[in-house]
């Protein structure tokens, strides 16, 4: 076994005492490595300002605070030349909660002598012992830190020694350099002339010259001062100071490292071994270390005081913090994408990411699709159909199992080479319609209506408010958005599945059908239980098959500081003045006008910032908070085109429906993208107007007014009808609003508002007629606006570039303060809500349906105040 470790060492090392300038390490008298009496176990490559580990308590204490999560690091080294020093094993940990500070610990057992029982004229010096070490460190990891070690030791039959006091910093100089530095205090111990009182210095510059942890240079300079006169500050030479130089390359959970030293030594006889001189030698180092995610070993060797080999160093680290894969996704594990999961942006840009990982892999990928109750539209669903689509293109596997599937999941799951289902399942494969209730004459019952004041006869915003029956203009757009998706729905699944489109409207026209019928229809493949999928897949690639969820390859800590990243907005749900608003029991968001702007300014002043992708999913909202992010889209677009390299770049990129306030805030950029599927358009405005006069007069409620300054003064109540006048100032409004929007739609798209106007009028349209329109650039998601940015943000493919999803989720902190405030806002809330459903029992079972068909988010809308919005309702089943 001996032999084995000294041969792999002897490899690793071969460059290294080939390449050291020898001259004084092969004199006639040996050298012996200097060793002081607070020296630890030894170790190939020692970092005093780059990434850090639990060890690092060590090396400087201050790299602690970089190190995230729980942290547990083993070293371990072996002098192989006789006259090496730094044998012994020490196990370290740290913590670290990213509350700005963290804390270290560390033991060691120190075996510093000679090998085989030579004299060691320094003997007393480099005894047996055990060294204990405490650290705290504190800062901002990704800006500076320091940290205050303090270390002791104890020998067999002595006191424990005084302590050992190191201070450290590190300062980050943004992703492409990092400064180190230590001060190690040993205090002199008097009645023990063996203890020497020791200074050492250490100062050290790291470099990565491409902004990551993939490739990085450092060098640095020690001093190492014995007070005591042998070598102290009154006979301070050059021999003091010690330079050095570190190289390592990194890739995915692979790292190569090598380094060259300066170190003291002490010059002994060739015959007595007694030391007869001091001197420096140059030691080089070389390491590989290999990590799987979340553990990582390593080994490493030093060369340069003798003629082979001096020492193997060996190196285990555990850590929370994920540290990278060597290996690439086994080809025997299938990963399982659940697309209910999917019920927002975020889950679906999360999963995007997961399935352009699986694209990269080629054919190593093995994808299971449970397309079951899909939680998103059709525009969503077509980018996510597309992206597992180039995962076969690159050669990956993709498998689909279904149980209860609609026709929304089915498509999605027709993407599969194979489809698998369930014996009690069901295929609901029906058609797709477009419907909707009508309250007008049941509110009229109650005398209560609905005015509506638009622009233009394609606005049908509320209009089951107003009417009893849909109006020939809505009947037609929304006949044109069910054709483009049909007929994309049809075309796919018949190419998908090798079936004539007409077969395939005939199945769809038989749903629902059983399992059975499913596969003898060509629409699935195999029935089977949940427990028989890993089974039918072994069988089907010839290997066993696992099923799981696969952890990202890279380390999450890939830069020193603010990584350099691309953003990416949302836009979802109704736009509402102020603040963003979610409710997350009932899945509902609203896109703040104040909170989005504040956001695109701070994005647009940040350096690390390389792109903003604003990712629209919302049918709009308040005109006044869209005005308000148009504006600051325009000017995010207008400093990067007056400053490419000092401003990031501005697409859009539309999902399932962008439309009304959706679209308009879009026009401040001038590069927008759609799926062929997206609902998008629908230029107009709508002002709203409850009149409850008729239901005081049947409750027998009066209203007596006193006001001055004319007819204006009650233009908001919901007591009375508009009058006349009021109805003129509201059209008015409405005019200088849809005159706005169209202005912004011309400057952006680069057309005549009169053609805007005749694509417009409150038209929504498919994605597809949309680019036909003129009104988006190209096709494409999320995916494609990334690589946009970086062509115009001049970014290189090989860059990596973190991706941020905005505005954050809040913290659990944020959620527990916000949890404390319902400690009081509880019982007023259930008071509330026991009246509020008091006053529900009260009103007609189908007034009650159209209250609670109403988005919730108008109640965030102002009344009598412009909106640009689109029903929520427009969906396609």
């Amino acid at each position: 076994m001996r032999r084995g470790r000294i041969g792999l060492a002897a490899g690793l090392a071969t460059f290294v005492t080939t390449a050291l300038p020898c001259g004084e390490l092969r004199a006639q008298d040996p050298p012996a490595q200097r060793r002081e009496l607070h020296d630890g176990v030894d170790r190939a490559i020692q970092d005093l300002s780059g990434s850090g580990d639990a060890s690092s308590i060590e090396l400087n204490p201050a790299l602690l605070n970089g190190v995230l999560g729980l942290d547990i690091t083993l070293l371990g080294y072996q002098t192989l030349y006789d006259f090496a020093r730094g044998a012994g094993f020490g196990a370290f940990a740290s913590v670290n909660l990213n509350l700005g500070f963290a804390l270290g610990f560390g033991v060691q057992a120190i075996e510093p002598a000679f090998r085989d029982g030579n004299f060691d004229d320094d003997a007393n010096h480099n005894r047996p012992g055990t060294k204990f070490s405490f650290a705290l460190a504190g800062g901002r990891a990704q800006w500076g830190s320091f940290g205050l070690g303090v270390h002791g030791l104890w020998r067999s039959g002595e006191r424990l020694r005084p302590p050992q006091l190191d201070l450290g910093t590190a300062i980050r100089i943004t992703n492409y350099a990092s400064f180190g530095a230590v001060a190690r205090l040993a205090p002199a111990d008097l009645r023990d002339d063996r203890f020497r009182p020791i200074l050492d210095l250490a100062g050290e510059l790291s470099v990565r010259p491409l902004g990551t942890r993939w490739l990085e240079f450092a060098g640095g300079l020690t001093t190492r001062v014995d007070q005591t006169g042998r070598r102290g500050f009154s006979s301070f030479t050059t021999d003091d100071l010690l330079p050095y130089g570190r190289l390592a390359v990194r890739w995915q959970g692979i790292e190569v490292a090598g380094q060259i030293q300066r170190i003291q030594t002490d010059i002994l006889d060739e015959d007595t071994l007694a030391i007869v001189a001091a001197g420096t030698a140059l030691r080089g180092g070389v390491s590989v270390t290999l990590a799987f995610d979340y553990a990582s070993v390593g080994v490493g060797v030093h060369a340069g005081l003798g003629d082979g080999v001096d020492g193997i160093a060996y190196k285990a680290r555990f850590s929370t913090l994920r540290q990278g894969r060597v290996v690439w996704t086994r080809p025997v594990d299938a990963e399982k994408l659940e697309l209910a999961k999917v019920d927002d942006q975020r889950s679906l840009i999360a999963l995007l990411r997961r399935i352009e990982a699986a694209e990269a892999a080629g054919e190593r990928a093995i994808l299971v699709v449970a397309a079951d109750d899909f939680g998103l539209g059709w525009g969503a669903g077509q980018e996510l159909r597309e992206a597992l689509k180039r995962v076969r293109n690159a050669g990956g596997h993709v498998y689909a199992w279904v149980e209860s599937p609609g026709l929304r999941d089915y498509w999605l799951a027709s993407v599969a080479e194979k489809i698998y289902t369930h014996p009690a399942g069901e295929f609901a494969t029906v058609g797709i319609g477009s419907r909707r209730l009508y309250f007008r004459d049941a509110l009229a019952k109650l005398g209560v209506e609905v005015e509506v004041a638009r622009i233009d006869e394609f606005k049908s915003a509320y209009e089951n408010l107003t009417r009893s029956d849909r109006s020939p203009e809505d009947r037609k757009q929304r006949e044109l958005l069910l054709d483009d998706t049909w007929k994309t729905v049809v075309y796919d699944i018949a190419q998908a599945r090798g079936l004539a489109q007409a077969e395939v409207r005939k199945q769809v026209a038989a749903a629902p059908l059983g399992p059975t019928q499913a596969v003898q229809a060509g629409l699935a493949d195999e029935v089977m239980h949940r427990d028989e999928l890993s089974e039918a897949l072994s069988e089907e690639l010839g290997t066993e098959v696992s099923l799981r969820r696969f952890a990202p390859r890279d380390p999450e800590g890939e830069t020193w500081s603010v990584a350099p990243y691309q953003a990416v907005v949302l836009i979802e749900g109704t736009i509402v003045d102020g603040r963003s608003r979610t409710i997350p029991l009932l899945g509902i968001t609203m896109t703040g006008g104040d909170t989005t702007v504040a956001l695109l300014r701070e994005l647009r002043s940040d350096p690390a910032c390389k792109g903003i992708v604003v990712r629209v999913d919302s049918g709009g909202g308040s005109a006044f908070a869209s005005e308000l992010i148009w504006r600051e889209v325009e000017r995010t677009h207008a400093a990067w085109e007056k400053d490419p390299r000092g401003s990031p770049p501005i697409v859009v990129s539309m999902s399932d429906i962008a439309a009304s306030g959706g679209y308009y805030l879009a026009m401040g950029a001038n590069f927008v993208l759609a799926q062929p599927l997206t609902v998008t358009g629908s230029i107009g405005v709508v002002f709203l107007h409850f009149d409850i006069s008729g239901l005081m007069a049947k409750l027998g409620v009066g209203l007596d007014r006193i006001e001055r300054g004319g007819e204006g003064v009650d233009i908001n109540a919901i007591f009375e009808p508009w009058s006349p006048a009021q109805r003129e100032k509201i059209d008015a409004g409405i005019a200088r609003t849809y005159d706005m929007f169209l202005e912004r739609v011309a400057a952006g798209r680069g057309m005549d508002k009169k053609a805007v106007n005749a694509i417009g009028r409150g038209r929504v349209w498919s994605g597809e007629r949309a680019k036909q329109a003129g009104l988006i650039d190209a096709h494409g998601g999320l995916r494609e606006a990334l690589a946009e940015l970086r062509k115009r943000g001049q970014v290189r493919d090989f860059r990596k570039l973190e991706l941020r999803v905005l505005p954050r989720r809040p913290t659990l902190l944020q959620l527990i303060l916000r949890g404390a405030g319902s400690l009081i806002a509880a019982p007023v809330e259930r008071s509330l809500d026991a009246r509020a459903a008091e006053a529900r029992s009260q009103l007609p079972p189908v007034i009650d349906s159209a209250v609670a068909r109403l988005p919730l988010s108008i109640l965030f809308l102002p009344q009598d105040a412009a909106s640009t919005v689109v029903p929520g309702e427009v969906e396609l089943e």
